[in-house]
């Protein structure tokens, strides 16, 4: 490079052209290089901290309720899972959040998505997410979407921040947040209080709640090659409609406490990154029921905690960069704790220890400064205590990725293996210790173009996925829940077409419209919808506007959805903001029914229910 570059140098006195513009040419190429590999990790969806202030982003789930192919939805325990099909399984366990470097994660589920989907994201800078399976990277275990969520530090935020916010039904938010750093180091530290208060459902005599409340603490201490960062959570709530299938709970709880402590270590000039992440949750859940069940009270208590180590070492070459990773993680999850009645269950669980050890290669071939070729392969062998198998999984991704200044292809082409989760095989009601590995092959193509003021993408996207986890009843009896390995196959079809405008450095409209289409024989999934958004960012003096219209269409058994969210805020002086949003102003957003197992019960509520909120903060 150095050789090229006096060249260069050369060549650009004979043509009497300037040192400046020779020197920005040559940044345009390493731009442009850079932006070649940068857009091999996958199908990427960023939201800058401007479009998180502006749109007045409070919790992970103003964003989900938009995503591209995907919206929020919830569990009938009131639980984050995007992918949710009524009754009971979890479905999300490939959708991965991380929080900076480390994962959050739930041994049991196998994404931490169901404690995190809708977390507030007042300490969160920016947010990644990447479809269409990412690169290896990004984790142990294979995922189908990863949620990289970056917070807040010293360098963009030296000083505090005070924040309060009320809204509908009496919900409100508090929070603080400190940065600092010197020569030495940096800290950030941030603290929360939520009130999630919401609307409550009458069914015949019983009332469904889905309230929760959080109080949040995040802290992190940052020297030039290390980080060390603690998390700590305790939330409490009602359980919406419980974990038992065929009647409406009286009453329901859940609480849950997490705490995790991480490092983060950047040698060898930045080339070897270790990771080391250890986590302890606690959750306890409660019902009472009147008739309709063969028990009266149902009580819970699941004990989680996890051990993840990776080593990561990057190697590069002239025109090659060489990836190499071992990881290793310990699961553990305890569900034994049951009582029916008050009675203990006393059933055995299968295996309570999980160890998964994992390796990764990823070679990127840069063939030029415009086209590069990427082959990715992983391997988890996932190790049980207990008199259950062990399972051997692999995953291979192919790219290549063709950038210039205006265009941007990728194509993505997947193998993947997922293990069954815990809560698939140890569950007292319904797991399975049988089940094999489901597979997920998948095509996906973008195609992206950029002037100064527009930028327009089309995605598509094919996958397959066999031997399906499906929750069945077994010959026929509503007592007998049991999931097993579906013998047909899922096919599914996605498009998305999307358009930015930018009217001026603060102003700018999205227009996104996609397609998916499922085709299943298991469960009440959806086989066709569509889904639209309409958002638009101005910023007018000291005012910033936010307008926003989600139409979700063609989903079955509720009505269409027509979202309509608004904010502005308004900057009474440097330090000081105002602001006011309301969500699914009308009331006439996406429903969710949940289906009462064989009897003809119908629930349906708001995946996003209807809310104002006014907020206040202060800089200092």
């Amino acid at each position: 490079m150095n050789i090229l570059l006096i060249v260069l140098v050369f060549a650009s006195f004979l043509y009497s052209d300037s040192i400046d513009s020779l020197l920005h040419d040559y940044a345009q190429e390493s731009e442009l290089s850079k932006k070649t590999k940068d857009e091999s990790a996958g199908n990427l969806i960023v939201y800058t901290r401007d479009d998180l202030e502006r749109m007045q982003v409070e919790s992970l789930k103003d964003i989900l309720k938009s995503l591209r192919f995907f919206q929020y939805a919830e569990n009938r325990l009131a639980q984050p899972d995007i992918l949710n099909q009524d009754p009971l399984a979890y479905y999300s366990k490939g959708v991965r959040i991380y929080l900076d470097e480390y994962e959050l994660l739930s041994s049991l589920a196998g994404s931490g998505l169901i404690l995190f989907g809708d977390m507030e994201m007042d300490f969160i800078n920016h947010v990644e997410i990447y479809e269409g399976f990412p690169s290896f990277e990004s984790g142990v275990e294979p995922a189908t979407i990863v949620i990289r969520l970056y917070t807040k530090d010293a360098q963009h935020d030296e000083g505090g921040r005070v924040k309060a916010t009320i809204g509908s039904h009496g919900a409100n938010k508090e929070n603080v947040y400190y940065s600092s750093m010197n020569d030495n180091f940096a800290y950030f530290f941030y603290a929360n209080r939520s009130d999630d208060k919401k609307d409550r459902y009458k069914y015949g005599a019983q009332e469904l709640k889905r309230d929760l409340k959080t109080d949040r603490f995040f802290g992190s201490l940052k020297s030039e090659n290390h980080t060390v960062a603690f998390h700590a959570m305790k939330a409490s709530g009602d359980a919406f409609l419980g974990s038992a299938v065929g009647s409406i709970p009286k009453e329901t709880s859940k609480e849950t406490e997490y705490l995790s402590l991480s490092t983060n270590s950047k040698l060898l000039n930045d080339s070897l990154t270790l990771n080391l992440s250890y986590i302890n949750s606690e959750a306890n859940y409660a019902s009472e029921y009147s008739v309709g069940v063969p028990f009266h009270s149902y009580e819970q208590t699941i004990k989680e905690s996890s051990f993840t180590a990776s080593l990561k070492k990057v190697l590069e070459f002239e025109s090659q960069t060489i990836t190499v990773g071992l990881q290793y993680r310990y699961k553990q999850s305890d569900l034994t704790d049951l009582k029916f009645n008050g009675v203990d269950d006393n059933t055995p669980q299968p295996y309570k220890i999980e160890n998964i050890y994992s390796v990764f290669l990823e070679d990127s071939l840069t063939l030029n400064e415009n086209n590069l070729v990427t082959i990715s392969l992983m391997n988890q062998e996932y190790v049980r205590k207990g008199d259950v198998e062990n399972q051997n999984t692999t995953q291979l991704r192919l790219g290549y990725i063709y950038t210039n200044s205006d265009w941007v292809s990728k194509t993505f082409i997947s193998s993947q293996e997922f293990a069954s989760e815990p809560y698939m095989t140890v569950s007292p009601h319904y797991g399975n210790t049988e089940l094999e590995p489901e597979s997920y092959t998948s095509i996906f193509q973008e195609l992206s173009y950029a002037t100064p003021s527009t930028l327009s993408k089309i995605v598509l996207g094919f996958g397959e996925n066999k031997d399906t986890p499906i929750l069945i009843y077994e010959n026929n009896d509503p007592s007998q829940l049991k999931i097993i390995n579906g013998d047909i196959d899922i096919l599914g079809y996605s498009a998305a077409v999307e358009f930015t405008l930018y009217f001026s450095q603060k102003d700018k409209l999205e227009l996104k419209a996609n397609y998916i289409k499922t085709e299943s024989p298991y469960g009440n999934a959806d086989t066709e919808h569509y889904n639209y958004v309409v958002r638009v960012l101005n910023t007018l003096g000291k005012f910033d506007i936010f307008n926003e219209l989600v139409i979700n269409t063609n989903y079955s058994n509720v009505d269409n959805g027509y979202d309509y969210s608004a904010g502005v805020k308004y900057s009474i002086n440097r330090d000081l903001h105002l602001s006011f949003k309301g969500d699914n102003i009308f009331n006439t957003g996406l429903e969710q029914s949940f289906l009462n197992g064989t009897v003809p019960l119908r629930v349906e509520v708001p995946r996003v229910e209807q809310r104002f909120t006014l907020g206040l903060e202060y800089l200092f």
